[in-house]
């Protein structure tokens, strides 16, 4: 098999471990920048150049772009998907992923449980959106975030003013969310792979910080995966449409929530306490689909 993961950066430890354990079973693995992608279509085919050549192609792509993925990026995923070949995930699934507003609306579709969530495009209505959401201290993030960058905390309604003003004069949107002060700076890292939640970890923010993500500082250690968690993730994997996804898990109330939904989850936490094979189940899943891929013809 010729596996393809597309990454601007491939010393990322998810990248590197995935293209290990594939290379490990003997199959072909590249890296490759989307950027040095040129995309074509001519004469019904959609066909592609990388680094000014023509490109050959592989059997099965993987992006590994995560929430901050370029229009560009998105571009290249969606081509491929017209030209025929298999992407884990697909341009689809991804386009969900990256909007943290549609995701929640995806959430709240499906009846799935999420912090209350309110976007207000125009500045007037943010005091309105505080409310909504039960008043500072809130959580103020970009629609397009990833590993805790572009997620603020606003502790009072002049703090939210001026970070929003801020980000509009940039011309960004921004959302306002609920502040779980339960959680106490602690999530529920889920992965799913081909739908089925495989491991799970706790991941709890450094001091003075509330976001929990590892590249925040956040530390991660084993998680029981019980029953409840497992099925929420599961199902907000399948809302988005990810075959691979990390799903974090809130617990405020006694009840678990969504927080967010990832498309291309690390797995340095689960490796870290003890989840050694997180990269090996992944190349399975890969492996299964590539042969259903083959055996449906579509080759």
């Amino acid at each position: 098999m010729r596996l393809a993961i597309l990454c601007r950066d491939e010393t990322l430890h998810g990248v590197r471990r995935i293209a290990e354990e594939a290379r490990r079973r003997r199959h072909r693995v590249r890296i490759m920048d989307p950027y040095r992608f040129l995309l074509k279509a001519a004469g019904g085919v959609a066909a592609l150049e990388f680094e000014g050549k023509p490109f050959g192609g592989a059997d099965v792509f993987m992006p590994r772009l995560g929430a901050g993925i370029s229009n560009h990026s998105l571009a290249l995923v969606r081509h491929l998907g017209v030209s025929g070949r298999l992407v884990i995930n697909a341009a689809g699934a991804l386009d969900i992923a990256r909007d943290k507003l549609r995701t929640v609306q995806l959430l709240v579709q499906a009846g799935l449980p999420a912090p209350r969530t309110a976007f207000a495009p125009d500045p007037a209505y943010l005091p309105r959106a505080l409310e909504a959401v039960g008043g500072p201290p809130a959580v103020i993030k970009l629609p397009r975030s990833t590993q805790g960058r572009g997620v603020m905390m606003a502790e009072t309604l002049e703090a939210a003013q001026s970070i929003a003003d801020a980000m509009w004069a940039l011309e960004h949107d921004v959302i306002v969310q609920e502040f779980v002060r339960e959680a106490k700076g602690s999530d529920l890292r889920v992965l799913v792979v081909g739908g089925k939640a495989v491991g799970a970890v706790r991941r709890r923010a450094s001091k003075g910080e509330f976001r929990s993500n590892l590249h925040r500082g956040g530390s991660a250690r084993p998680a029981r995966l019980t029953r409840r968690a497992a099925i929420l993730a599961e199902r907000a994997a399948g809302v988005c449409g990810l075959d691979i996804a990390g799903v974090d898990l809130l617990r405020a109330g006694g009840e678990l929530m969504v927080l967010e939904v990832n498309a291309a989850p690390g797995i340095e936490g689960f490796e870290r306490t003890g989840g050694g094979e997180i990269a090996s189940i992944i190349v399975d899943y890969i492996e299964t689909r590539w042969k259903e891929w083959r055996t449906s013809g579509r080759v």
